[in-house]
């Protein structure tokens, strides 16, 4: 099948074409060629994420003991490292995805998340650990801004709910009970520079094994005109494929059209057809973030730890569990959550999150406690994974990852302000206005926004959805 025979019309640089690539990618059967670039990917996304946030695991345990950080300096730079690091990050990474493509970009996301998290072994200066900070989650936002772009552009919409969502539940699993969990639980506060160098070395592993295993995205290839290598790729696909399903069903170009064209200006997903879905989901992650992300986890340790008075092994293990809960309740999502709209999961997510962390603050028996924080995770994971899924769908190919930079990414600036308030309200005042903030505004309010004026995805082409 010829694509160049295939164009339907031009103007203005811009080339609405049959997307032949698209079609021949969305008809892949599952495969383990799929499940493979999507564990790599995944892998390289909790590792990123690792280094997410730093200072939540650093200033309780080792910079407040040493008398180095005041309590309102760590809020000042733990907003920094969740609002505008990635911020930055994730608008620059995400352009720079849609211009130079995926796999480039996510390769230089893996290498700046290992650069910039072992000096924090070393820095104690404040001035200095705010620069530190603004370039600490570069790597992480770039992460943000394409892995779930890239995923969604490999694989059709049968395939792809099912080895995205069991991909993610892996993620999850690595990156609460593992790197964020059980490794410092062993190693903080002793041993927290070894921590850091470790976050460091696996980082630049990552982008070794994304330079030789990860294939450019056909659709970006496609849409940047691109053609002949886009072909080169799916045709590597198709063979890898036909190892187990030798005979593979004809593309149906037709709920495949693409626009095709060389540059994308950075104000596109304000155009006239995407406004509403952008601002929506601006709104939505700016709350979310401030509250379900990162308002409750900037203060989560000082409040079990601090005010509750468990130690810092009790507070890691205990995260331990409850991402072992989160990947239990999202694997169990990943096979039954297909049957219904993602939106109807974040919200129940998002009630999830308040009413564990109500239960956090009313209750003081250990095993109380420990139930109702693990239900808060849990809540906060099935919110924001399926945001990560749901958020990039929204736009199309040639705008995907600007789009998801643009919502996640200035998104950011809710945890910017969210981590200020939250921090404010649970020194300043009664924790109970911190949970308040946390749960109600920041949590139920996003979750139902979303779930009431979001758009239904459910079993729908990337392109269908992109009109």
């Amino acid at each position: 099948m010829s694509q160049d025979a295939s164009e339907t019309g031009a103007a203005g640089g811009t080339l609405v074409i049959p997307g032949e690539m698209a079609a021949r990618v969305d008809r892949l059967p599952m495969s383990f060629m799929a499940w493979e670039i999507c564990m790599i990917v995944q892998v390289g996304w909790a590792i990123a994420a690792s280094t997410d946030g730093i200072a939540s695991r650093m200033y309780p345990y080792v910079w407040l003991p040493a008398k180095e950080i005041t309590h309102t300096q760590y809020d000042v730079l733990y907003a920094f490292q969740v609002g505008i690091s990635i911020l930055i990050g994730a608008y620059a990474l995400g352009w720079l995805a849609d211009k130079i493509g995926r796999r480039k970009a996510l390769i230089l996301s893996a290498v700046l998340a290992g650069v910039f998290i072992w000096p924090f072994g070393y820095v104690t200066n404040y001035p200095a650990l705010i620069i530190l900070s603004i370039a600490d989650t570069l790597g992480f936002a770039g992460y943000l801004a394409i892995n779930v772009v890239y995923m969604s552009e490999i694989m059709g919409p049968r395939v792809r709910p099912r080895v995205m969502m069991v991909s993610q539940v892996v993620c999850i699993f690595l990156l609460e009970v593992i790197l964020t969990g059980l490794i410092p639980h062993w190693w903080f506060p002793s041993q927290y520079k070894a921590y850091l160098w470790l976050l460091a070395g696996l980082n630049i592993v990552v982008a070794v094994v994304l330079f030789f295993r990860m294939p450019e995205s056909p659709r970006w290839l496609e849409a940047r005109e691109r053609r002949d290598q886009a072909r080169r790729i799916v045709e590597q696909m198709e063979t890898r494929v036909k190892k187990r399903h030798p005979v593979l069903p004809e593309p149906d170009l037709s709920p495949h059209q693409v626009v095709a064209e060389e540059k994308t200006p950075w104000w596109a997903p304000f155009g006239r057809q995407y406004i509403v879905a952008t601002i929506l989901l601006l709104i939505v992650m700016a709350l979310g973030y401030g509250g379900i992300v990162y308002g409750g986890l900037s203060q989560a340790a000082l409040f079990i730890s601090i005010t509750r008075g468990y130690s810092a092994g009790f507070f890691f293990a205990l995260y331990a569990w409850a991402g072992a809960a989160a990947s239990a309740a999202y694997l169990i999502n990943s096979f039954f959550g297909d049957r219904f709209e993602r939106k109807w999961t974040q919200l129940f997510g998002a009630i999830l999150f308040a009413g564990g962390w109500w239960g956090v603050y009313e209750t003081h028996n250990t095993a109380a406690l420990c139930t109702f924080f693990i239900l808060s995770v849990v809540g906060a994971v099935l919110w924001l994974w399926s945001m990560y899924v749901y958020i990039p769908i929204n736009y199309p190919t040639r705008m995907r990852s600007l789009g998801t930079g643009w919502t996640d990414g200035v998104g950011h600036l809710g945890a910017w302000g969210g981590v200020l308030i939250a921090g404010a309200l649970f020194v300043a005042t009664n924790p109970r206005n911190f949970v308040i903030f946390i749960t109600i505004p920041c949590a139920l309010v996003p979750g139902l926004l979303v779930a009431f004026f979001g758009k239904s995805q459910r079993r729908r082409t990337l392109e269908e959805l992109a009109h």
